[in-house]
């Protein structure tokens, strides 16, 4: 399974201003939608930080990964650490994007 595109969506919701230990927090929440499109037309979604740098960063990498297989996590790793300038990368969040054959 090929990753053929990376679609990214930047997307803001209300979220009621609740208090709670942090204080009040803004009425709107900014997430941005990760759509990984594979061989055959599969989609696998993914939801991450929100904001302008955040959806810029991961558009940043399309061109790194468009080609690469999904089960390939360790190229994937390395694309995506290349493509953002790092030296090493290790991730230590769950995959936002999981994909059974």
């Amino acid at each position: 399974m090929i990753i053929r595109d990376l679609v990214v969506t930047p997307i803001a919701f209300r979220d009621p201003p609740l208090l709670n230990a942090d204080g009040v927090h803004e009425p709107l929440a900014m997430r941005t939608i990760v759509e990984l499109v594979v061989d055959g037309g599969v989609i696998g979604l993914g939801e991450g930080q929100g904001g302008a740098a955040a959806a810029e960063a991961v558009a940043s990498v399309r061109d790194a990964v468009v080609g690469l297989s999904v089960f390939d996590l360790h190229g994937i790793e390395a694309a995506v650490g290349a493509a953002l300038g790092a030296t090493t990368v290790r991730s230590t969040a769950v995959p936002a994007v999981s994909c059974t054959p």
